[in-house]
């Protein structure tokens, strides 16, 4: 027995030196030592250098800790960044006892101070795709499964990351952004229980704070397992949650997820969201995705603004080279008026003299999937436009842009047109037709409770193509014509107003002179352009008004954003002047020639005494179309004839771009003499007319 005793003493004796000597070791060993191995094993297993600059700290204890300071993981190649990760500091604790059952359990992990760049480059190559290794490296022998130390289970208690800032940076779509997380922390009591999330950050100023749970670790990790969510964030003045569930999230399978986001003002949401849109108020979203096939989602989505209502359906498909989005978006009425904020006037200012900006417009890319969409709204109000029944088509690819058809009813009329760009790496090609019929403006205006400004049906057509990537190259590129005309109406004084100063009042001047009204009753009103290579040339322009008929003729050059138009006004023969003194404006003032020139952000109108040179050649064209006792002899007397037909003959030239040349007729020349002969009498009998009127004779 006491042979049995000794034995015992001595062996626990060396135990304890045994474990004693251990101790001393862990804790006297200088950790360092194994930054190399650490470094070789990373390279080996990434193909990327890991480089661990500050010290390692070992602390001995039940909950073995360790600690590491500023580690650096090396970046892509190609990245301009040096580092794709850097940590400040790794604190590792781990439960000692449960090691004994093959079961690893994380007490606590905490990274602080953490650097994270994530980047897509032109090619559209992730840097978090590790670089491939070597093929030739000689393949590593591993002891087999019996020799292996095995692990049961992992658990964790508490994982922790403080102060973490996100870049993300896409070459591809010219994106990028920036979030800082001040704190996450994410906890469980188990392998197979539900995680506790919790996190606190910044983006774009505005604070956000997230919490709830998701499914367990094992539940993520096996496939066969729903993975539930419940989620619910605040940020950005609005409240979002996300619940549902996903059965396996690795392979992002078995989706079910419903989203829900509100708040009081839309303006802070899309701020956040680095969007600006002039529309404020009241919202909340709601959407449910479900996964219909492998990689194939559906969604119902319903968007609220106030009392107005947008409800969709769509279909996501992953199952293709590019990701494909469908979607149908429809609506009863929509008004924005109560939401639609005026954007801040900013004057003019010399540093800024252009209205067009050489600065990209288009993305290199639009996206890197193929969307097409329908749209379609009943009524649509805004502060300027009433729409119905709005119906559109969308598509959109990476390299092309097509809204086709498009087509609407404002004011009784109908609007029509398409859209197409076509977004190359070298330059983007846009064409654009628009071509509108019957389309009562004033109509319009009464729906929206706007009087008083405008009453008429202009018709517009519309084909122009450009090319180019900023607003500037398409004004530089610009070619095709523009049509507007329209018959009988009002223009009211309250509208000519809107333009403002000299401006106003020299408009009021031209179509108003006498200002009998408050308006001016139109008869008809032409102007066409012809447009190549971004100079305009006014092929026709006339406004026929009770008062006044204005012709015009001129050019407008958009790439240099110049206006260098001629306007003559010439009263028509029956205007009353009244006696002298009783009017300000003698028949002779009231047909001096105006010029409206400067650019387009300081327009001018001012009258020209200079009497435009366009005056004598545009005569000529006149005469063909106006016939003997046309324009020909008003731009020589001054005074316009009271013929009908000069409507339907100038919406003819707007129509066609060509005057009208009848061969059964005389020659050019001698209707050009019967023209200015005539013009000459006329010039004496209205001379006399106006003579009379002046002094009331009989």
């Amino acid at each position: 027995m006491k042979r049995f005793i000794k034995w015992l003493a001595i062996c626990l004796i060396v135990i304890i030196s045994g474990l004693g000597g251990l101790f001393i070791f862990l804790f006297t060993y200088d950790y360092n030592h194994l930054k190399p191995v650490i470094e070789k094993a990373v390279m080996d297993a990434t193909g990327r250098k890991l480089s661990i600059q500050g010290n390692i700290h070992f602390y001995m204890g039940f909950t073995p800790e360790i600690r590491i300071s500023q580690v650096r993981f090396e970046n892509a190649a190609w990245s301009d960044q040096p580092h794709m990760l850097q940590v400040g500091q790794l604190q590792l604790e781990i439960q000692l006892w449960p090691l004994i059952k093959k079961i690893i359990y994380i007490k606590r992990f905490i990274l602080e101070d953490i650097d994270l760049s994530i980047e897509i480059n032109k090619n559209g190559t992730s840097n978090l795709t590790l670089d491939q290794l070597p093929t030739n490296q000689p393949t590593k022998q591993f002891p087999s499964s019996e020799e292996k130390f095995s692990i049961s289970e992992i658990n964790f208690q508490n994982v922790c990351l403080k102060t973490v800032r996100l870049a993300y940076q896409n070459a591809m779509e010219a994106k990028q952004m920036t979030l800082t997380m001040n704190q996450i922390n994410v906890s469980a009591t188990g392998l197979y229980q539900p995680v506790s999330v919790k996190a606190i950050g910044k983006y774009r100023n505005h604070v956000f704070d997230i919490q709830g749970s998701l499914g367990s670790i094992n539940s993520l990790l096996d496939a066969h397992q729903n993975f539930p969510i419940d989620l619910s964030a605040k940020g950005g003045g609005m409240d979002v949650s996300l619940t549902g569930k996903i059965q396996d999230v690795l392979s992002f399978k078995g989706i079910e997820l419903n989203a829900f986001c509100q708040g009081k003002q839309l303006e802070t949401f899309l701020n956040m969201a680095g969007v600006s849109a002039p529309i404020d108020g009241p919202y909340h979203i709601q959407m449910a995705v479900a996964e219909q096939a492998d990689h194939h989602y559906k969604a119902a989505v319903d968007l609220f603004l106030g009392n107005n209502t947008l409800k969709g359906l769509g279909e996501l498909n992953l199952n293709r080279v590019r990701p494909g989005i469908k979607l149908v978006l429809e609506a009863d009425t929509i008004d924005l008026r109560p939401f639609i904020t005026s954007p801040p006037k900013n004057p003019p200012t010399d540093k800024d003299p252009d209205l067009f900006s050489y600065e990209q417009f288009l993305p290199d890319s639009f996206l890197n999937m193929d969307f097409i969409s329908a749209l379609r709204v009943h009524t649509l109000m805004t502060p300027r436009l009433a729409i119905h029944d709005l119906n559109t088509h969308i598509r959109l690819t990476p390299t092309s842009f097509t809204l086709k058809p498009f087509s609407a009813s404002i004011g009784g009329g109908t609007i029509k047109g398409n859209l197409n760009i076509e977004n190359g790496q070298k330059k983007g090609v846009i064409t654009a037709t628009v071509e509108t019929s019957t389309m009562n403006i004033g109509q319009m205006l009464k729906e929206l409770a706007i009087t008083e400004i405008f009453d008429g049906s202009p018709d517009i057509k519309l084909s122009l193509n450009t090319q180019g990537h900023s607003t500037k190259e398409w004004m530089i590129h610009l070619n095709g014509h523009i049509i507007v005309q329209m018959g009988e109406g009002k223009i009211y004084n309250k509208y000519i107003n809107m333009f403002g100063g000299e401006l106003s009042s020299n408009v009021i001047r031209l179509i108003n002179p006498m200002k009998t009204n408050n308006y001016s009753l139109v008869q008809c009103m032409v102007c066409r352009f012809d447009i190549n290579d971004g100079l305009a040339d006014a092929t026709m322009m006339m406004l026929d008004s009770d008062q006044m008929r204005i012709v015009g003729a001129g050019k407008v050059d958009f790439g240099k954003e110049t206006i260098d138009i001629s306007i003559k006004p010439l009263p028509k023969s029956g205007l009353n002047t009244g006696r002298l003194g009783k009017f300000s404006l003698s028949l002779s003032e009231l047909s001096e020639p105006f010029k409206l020139g400067g650019t387009f952000k300081n327009p001018h109108l001012k009258m020209d005494l200079t009497k435009a040179a366009w005056t004598i050649g545009k005569a000529v064209g006149g005469m063909i179309l106006f016939g003997p006792a046309g324009i020909a002899a008003a731009l020589i007397s001054g005074v316009a004839s009271n013929e009908q037909n000069a409507c339907e003959l100038a919406k003819e030239v707007a129509r066609t771009g060509k005057y009208p040349v009848h061969p059964s007729h005389p020659s050019v020349m001698k209707r050009t003499q019967q023209s200015v002969q005539k013009g000459f009498n006329d010039v004496g009998k209205h001379i006399s007319d106006t003579w009379n009127q002046l002094f009331d004779k009989k």
